[in-house]
């Protein structure tokens, strides 16, 4: 008598493995990216040296006192877009407050004339910088898309990562927590 292939143990097998697969894509399209923790969270923020993109003026990380808001972003990028008026005004909030942060915005994967054209474009005032072309601090701090923000205390360690653009009300809550450490 024939073995129904329902009795036989590779059929139960390959079932256990289609479930498997399927149970591991699921969570996988269920989880969402930008919630995704970032390992550089608590820890020292990577040092890094740049001239400003308009003019000669060198910035160093670790040379900053006051917290940093640290936006990676680039001239290709859409959602930077929306964003660029949020940080401008944010930055330009700070000039008059008691309890400055300091705005930084690295370009990331773009080119020195692109960069320029979009600041200029969106009125953008805070430092601004490119990235070297091995794209070493986009590295250093990890990114894999843009925009891409970093919070960073006083003392230099990141309290805070922000995948995708930010809002007034993220920036302002974020300033909350930094200026209170």
């Amino acid at each position: 008598m024939k073995k129904k292939l329902w009795n036989k143990p590779g059929f139960w097998i390959s079932w256990a493995a289609i479930a498997g697969l399927i149970a591991i894509f699921a969570f996988g399209f269920s989880t969402d990216p930008k919630k995704v923790p970032s390992p550089l969270i608590g820890k020292p923020a990577p040092d890094f040296l740049v001239k400003q993109l308009d003019g000669n003026q060198q910035f160093r990380l670790s040379e900053v006192k006051t917290p940093v808001v640290l936006n990676f972003w680039a001239s290709w990028c859409v959602e930077c877009r929306t964003e660029a008026h949020v940080l401008e005004a944010f930055h330009q909030k700070q000039n008059t407050s008691d309890q400055p942060l300091t705005v930084i915005g690295i370009s990331i994967q773009d080119s020195e004339e692109n960069a320029r054209a979009f600041a200029q474009r969106f009125g953008k005032s805070y430092f601004l910088a490119l990235d070297d072309p091995s794209g070493t601090i986009a590295l250093d701090y990890g990114i894999y898309g843009v925009p891409e923000t970093f919070f960073i205390d006083a003392q230099g360690v990141i309290r805070h990562k922000q995948i995708g653009g930010v809002t007034a009300k993220l920036l302002n809550q974020q300033k909350e927590i930094l200026v209170s450490l």
